[in-house]
């Protein structure tokens, strides 16, 4: 077999079945195999950027590696933004990037390809020799998934039509032996601690996704609350004692709950500045117990009281075990505050003659759009924090937030590669004008697919943040207004369904349309500039909900 064919086929061998890309003369004999012998779904994207950021959402959907494929030169510097985010994100991708003929400098498109993926964070594994083909994709695959990154697999073109070696290289498996549970020692050390705390709060991140029921027992036996890092919303989803999310995107109440604690234990979980909101949610001076099993993730960025290394489940089992039972929180009243908590109470609606408060755009999506959904999260001013706040997902898989790099322009291209692995169920992707100006070519690619999503496109025909924040410094908002075209009719031309909407009585008649599975959605959501988002108001203005001066609305 030619080089071009063992890639594809040890690939194919690694269960890749969908991938995503733009086509160039480079990387085209590996995806004709792929595809031709194979039967990969190919997703043709409209740019590099997007179709990398395309096997990501579908990456951290679906569990699965994400494969994208790109020819070289311009095709690899295209992708460096969405590469980043990738990195930062940790999601085990795979880039199939073909790379010019070494020293072939008449080739305008030749550059130290190497050097381009380095600062990204993502590593790069060359195909060194036809010999070796085999071998180095293999190691390509291994490394994103232990890695936890993406991997550019570099395959000179000169490579790609010699017959390559017969070496079976064999086929990688991730390793999912959980990690070694806690010593006796500091397990008792956090029992006595738990014992003490009236008011214990559990908070899990992605580092205790396989711990989410022996998490549960051990809050319930405990009377502690559940919440979790953003990018862990929705894992004790249905629990009646869940609060949400802990931190800067926490709901009102979430808030609230979570600074009255006295004990905080941290479970596969950063304790970030984002989870501590800047600290703002430890106010209640709370013990900080933080469970990992990276001993480098401990002080990272909060001071623990009591360090635990190991295997989240197993730390809770025996905690379980050992615990006296208590009541805590949960009691009748705060299971009844939790049950009756709607994030439309938090504000009154303040649209008005010029249009829509973002607030009530996100109630309102939470309450037309299918509960099983998979939700994306842009950037920007509305489009960023309310989502985080007011939109529920059904488990962590369906949350995609590619804000990483704290970028913008990143959420309609991820949301399509989450919408391509879970078809079952409807993708929500909520972004902003200038957001969206940023990567609009990749509707088409949605519409192509026929893909059940639902963009809404917070728009305020400004860059949001940049306006709040300029008028809080008092600078020239001019500078920030930028008219945008009717991306209702924009996207009928591409062949969407689009619908724009202007006073909250046009919300709740979207219903219909977006139950419909018959292909994507854009709503263009008309926004007032008069109404600050929550999370604006509180960090930039230094403001607390508490403080009677507190409001979303301008005076």
């Amino acid at each position: 077999m030619r080089v071009a064919e063992v890639v594809a086929s040890t690939l194919a061998a690694h269960g890749v079945s969908c991938l995503f890309g733009v086509l160039g003369d480079g990387n085209l004999p590996i995806l004709d195999v792929l595809v031709r012998t194979h039967g990969a779904d190919y997703v043709a994207a409209a740019r590099e950027d997007g179709a990398v950021l395309m096997a990501d959402g579908y990456a951290r959907t679906s569990g699965r590696l994400g494969v994208a494929t790109v020819t070289h030169g311009p095709a690899l510097t295209n992708a460096v933004t969405a590469l980043t985010e990738a990195a930062r994100a940790r999601t085990p991708l795979l880039l199939v990037a073909a790379d010019t003929p070494p020293g072939d400098r008449r080739n305008p498109q030749a550059i130290d390809q190497e050097d381009v993926v380095r600062p990204t964070g993502a590593g790069v594994q060359h195909v060194h020799s036809a010999e070796s083909a085999a071998a180095d994709t293999v190691r390509a695959v291994r490394r994103a998934f232990t890695e936890r990154r993406p991997i550019v697999l570099n395959v000179p073109t000169p490579l790609l039509g010699l017959a390559a070696g017969t070496a079976d290289a064999g086929t990688f498996r991730e390793d999912r032996t959980p990690a070694p549970p806690p010593s006796a020692e500091e397990v008792a050390r956090v029992a006595e601690a738990l014992a003490r705390a009236e008011r214990p709060v559990i908070v899990a991140g992605r580092g205790a996704a396989h711990a989410r029921d022996d998490l549960a027992v051990l809050a319930e036996r405990t009377g502690a609350l559940l919440a979790t890092t953003l990018k862990a919303k929705g894992f004790f989803a249905g629990d009646p004692f869940d609060v949400g999310v802990c931190g800067g995107f926490a709901t009102a109440l979430g808030r609230e709950l979570i600074r009255g604690s006295d004990l905080i234990l941290a479970v596969g979980a950063g304790l970030n500045s984002f989870t501590v909101d800047g600290g703002r949610m430890l106010a209640g001076d709370p013990v900080i117990v933080h469970n990992d099993v990276r001993a480098a993730a401990f002080d990272e960025w909060v001071p623990a009281d009591l360090r635990i290394l190991g295997d989240a489940g197993a730390l809770a089992r025996m905690l379980a075990a050992t615990a006296e039972p208590r009541t805590g929180w949960r009691t009748p009243e705060i299971e009844r505050r939790i049950a009756e908590y709607a994030y439309e109470d938090e504000f009154p609606d303040a649209s008005d003659e010029t249009g829509l408060d973002p607030h009530t755009v996100v109630a309102a999506l939470e309450r037309i759009v299918p509960r099983e959904r998979t939700l994306v999260v842009e950037g920007g001013h509305a489009a960023l924090s309310e989502p985080c706040r007011g939109l529920s997902v059904p488990d962590p898989s369906a949350f995609v937030f590619p804000v990483n790099f704290g970028s913008i322009g990143l959420g309609l291209a991820s949301a399509i590669g989450a919408a391509t692995a879970r078809p079952d169920r409807v993708t929500l992707a909520v972004t902003g004008d200038g957001a969206l100006m940023m990567n609009l070519a990749e509707l088409d690619t949605a519409v192509r697919l026929g893909l059940r999503l639902v963009v809404v496109v917070m728009n305020d025909a400004a860059f949001g943040y940049e306006y709040h924040n300029m008028l809080h410094r008092g600078m020239d908002v001019g500078l920030s207004l930028i008219p945008r075209p009717d991306f209702a009719a924009v996207a009928r031309a591409f062949g969407a369904r689009g619908v724009t909407v202007a006073t909250p009585g046009e919300l709740d008649d979207l219903k219909t349309l977006i139950a419909d599975p018959s292909g994507p959605v854009l709503v263009d959501a008309r926004l007032t500039r008069n109404v600050r988002t929550r999370w604006f108001a509180e960090h930039e203005n230094g403001l607390d909900p508490a403080d009677p001066d507190f409001r979303p609305r301008y005076r």
